[in-house]
């Protein structure tokens, strides 16, 4: 199974994340948001994948990076921040950095997550 489909699998079956979100599990999407209209909502997508350990010409351990993007109309990300976190580091994934910013009317958190994964 992919990453992003791990990644996908552990966020819709988080029931207290898809209570936070407006859509519930159609609240989640992978790459870009449509218009949602109603918020809060969450987009997720890898956006980097590269080896971390070859021997002999045969990858043994690459790194991923996950990148999620809480969007509200509020500014108020620190609850379902909390959620996702607690969805992800089970599986392995460190927090590696989170910035926030304003586009129009919609407020934006966005973290990314990494973790190692063996060479397949």
């Amino acid at each position: 199974m992919s990453i992003a489909k791990i990644v996908y699998q552990s966020l819709v079956c988080s029931k207290e994340l898809t209570q936070l979100l407006a859509h519930g599990r159609k609240g989640i999407y992978h790459g870009r948001s449509p218009n949602a209209g109603t918020y809060p909502v969450l987009v997720y997508s890898v956006i980097s994948d590269v080896p971390a350990l070859s021997a002999d010409g045969a990858e043994l351990e690459r790194r991923v990076t996950v990148r999620i993007h809480i969007l509200t109309k509020d500014g108020r990300f620190r609850e379902i921040h909390k959620v996702v976190q607690n969805a992800l580091l089970p599986l392995g994934f460190v927090r590696t950095q989170t910035q926030e910013f304003v586009e129009k009317d919609i407020f934006v958190e966005i973290t990314d997550y990494r973790t190692a994964v063996e060479g397949e």
